[in-house]
């Protein structure tokens, strides 16, 4: 009877000797990090089936895991591996998650992200076919979603912009006020001048018109016309 419990013993302890390197050689590699700027990212995991008699699983389930240790489902389907086309994943949120396999890579898209769901997502494999089956878990990707409206990048270059536009205007402003200066006070100058100009002509005209009556009619022609400074048109005014 002991004899054939250490058998059986023996017996199993060869056969997880056999099964352990191809666990532990299989991996799942990711993206360490993926920033999000409009709500969608892409996480790729790689898989590296080392000591697998396949070069490649043909039929596997794949699932998104939210959280570094956590179990949490995101979303899941199962892959095809020799059909290279998008698929659309079952979701169990408000996250939708579509997936498209090459080779020995599952190239998963979330959308609909916001900034609270900034956090470690993970994929987790269950390969069918061919067998044996295997279970694996990637390392983990940590997905960094921003918020598109309150983007601190955005946000700096619209107030440098904006500081620009004023520093412009500011300029412009300084520029014209040195030119506009002295071309009112030419212009207001030469008013005056003009003024000044017709006045002492104004009064010119009225001490002749005074001389000519003081003469009288039988005087008018020993009046010179030289005596008259202005034109006739401005002693008629």
């Amino acid at each position: 009877m002991f004899l054939t419990h250490c058998m059986i013993g023996w017996i199993v302890l060869i056969a997880l000797s056999l099964c352990l390197p191809v666990w532990n050689a299989t991996k799942v590699t990711q993206t360490y990090r993926v920033v999000s700027t409009s709500g969608v990212a892409q996480i790729q995991c790689v898989i590296h089936p080392q000591s697998l008699k396949y070069q490649y699983p043909e039929e596997a389930r794949v699932t998104v895991l939210k959280g570094l240790h956590g179990n949490q489902e995101l979303c899941s389907s199962i892959l095809n591996f020799t059909d290279h086309r998008e698929t659309r994943m079952v979701q169990k949120g408000e996250v939708q998650c579509t997936a498209e396999t090459t080779r020995d890579t599952v190239e998963v898209t979330l959308s609909g992200l916001n900034a609270t769901d900034t956090d470690m997502y993970r994929c987790e494999i269950q390969i069918f076919y061919p067998p044996p089956y295997l279970r694996l878990t990637g390392n983990g990707t940590l997905i960094h979603v921003l918020d598109s409206v309150s983007c601190p990048v955005q946000e700096t270059q619209r107030q440098i912009h904006h500081q620009g536009e004023e520093e412009e205007d500011d300029e412009e402003a300084d520029n014209m006020a040195p030119v506009s200066v002295p071309v009112v006070v030419l212009v207001i100058a030469i008013i005056c001048v003009l003024s000044i100009i017709i006045y002492f002509q104004t009064v010119q005209c009225e001490r002749g018109k005074r001389e000519i009556f003081r003469l009288g009619p039988g005087m008018l022609h020993k009046v010179d016309d030289a005596s008259f400074p202005c034109e006739n048109i401005v002693c008629n005014m």
